[in-house]
């Protein structure tokens, strides 16, 4: 399934074209902060972008300058917003790389549109082709990394991305709107986060019933006594200090999986 990166306000519009996507793409949501998309193109490799933008003071100049860069220039960039949003960075249309799509647009709009660049008749024909040959594709368990740091992410992402299919948030916020999306069959969550913290994340997803049994791990940065036992009465499946040590964290998650 190709991976898209939606940027943008995490406001209705978003949560509308992440659920128009969502079932025919792998979508990973990130705001419009140049940190976080800089980060964000690291750690997700997506094979397209599509920027939200409401109106032309939304998105920084720099996020376009970062998609049009050397390292990016192959992916293609949809951006979906107002007609003065999107005349804002008129000279990035001109290079086949940008396109844009005027605001209201219909779910069946964006889809084609998607398809489209990212060329999904030869997908298409690379699935048929493996299911003639018969070629089984392995379930994965599906894992969830909530952490407000760039670098953490990556980190934990490297260390299980082989294994598992992994997606990333970068609050908790992100992390409720991914879990409707997709319920994972873990969480590792961090502790210390700003607006949602650890503890107010993990509240908000015992709240909604079919989410109170997914098990969760706590990612820590800090490391005394009176704080891991404020860790510990959250009752959580386990807990790890930062830096993650690969063999540790792969032998805990295979043992809530039932493999180890």
């Amino acid at each position: 399934m190709k991976k898209i990166l939606l940027i943008g306000k995490l406001d209705k519009i978003v949560q509308n074209l992440n659920e128009s996507l969502s079932g025919k793409f792998n979508v990973q949501l990130c705001s419009e902060s140049i940190e976080l998309v800089r980060g964000m193109m690291k750690i997700a490799k997506p094979d397209m972008v599509i920027i939200c933008s409401i109106n032309e003071k939304d998105i920084q100049s720099e996020i376009f300058q970062l998609l049009s860069s050397n390292a990016y220039s192959y992916i293609p960039v949809l951006v979906v917003g107002t007609r003065e949003g999107c005349d804002k960075f008129q000279e990035y249309y001109e290079k086949y790389q940008f396109e844009y799509l005027i605001r209201p647009i219909s779910r069946e709009t964006l889809l084609k549109k998607c398809q489209e660049r990212l060329k999904l008749v030869k997908a298409s024909e690379n699935d048929r082709a493996s299911q003639i040959n018969n070629e089984p594709e392995v379930e994965k368990k599906r894992i969830l990394i909530v952490d407000d740091s760039a670098l953490s992410l990556r980190s934990a992402k490297a260390i299980l991305d082989k294994k598992f299919n992994v997606t990333v948030a970068t609050s908790g916020k992100q992390a409720m709107i991914a879990l409707q999306k997709k319920r994972p069959d873990l969480i590792l969550l961090d502790y210390e986060m700003p607006e949602w913290d650890g503890k107010t994340t993990l509240e908000k997803i015992r709240q909604e019933k079919e989410l109170q049994d997914i098990p969760v791990i706590f990612l820590t940065g800090v490391a005394d006594k009176e704080h891991i036992t404020a860790v510990l009465r959250l009752n959580p499946a386990g807990y790890f200090l930062k830096p993650l040590e690969k063999e540790k964290l792969l032998e805990a998650v295979d043992k809530i999986f039932g493999e180890g």
